[in-house]
């Protein structure tokens, strides 16, 4: 299992973010704000949550592959996001 916190600034970097999960179509992702747990590739699902607030992205079954850790490189939360 793998997990890390990942923020979606808005919803163009929510569509980007969808369109990267689409080239893992056969990875099971989760994203779990709050009590929600929802398909990571789906983008009504998305826009469903609360994005003002850091999500966890969730692998379940797996371990990522060095492709899907850089293509999630842009997604990453960070300390600093919180002060601006």
């Amino acid at each position: 299992m793998y997990s890390a916190r990942i923020f979606l600034r808005d919803l163009t970097n929510v569509k980007h973010f969808v369109a990267m999960t689409a080239k893992y179509d056969k990875l099971k992702i989760n994203l779990i704000s709050d009590i929600y747990t929802i398909d990571a590739h789906s983008l009504i699902g998305i826009v469903s949550l609360d994005i003002t607030n850091p999500m966890t992205l969730e692998l379940p079954d797996e371990e990522p592959t060095q492709e899907f850790l850089d293509d999630l490189g842009p997604f990453l939360y960070t300390e600093t996001e919180e002060q601006n």
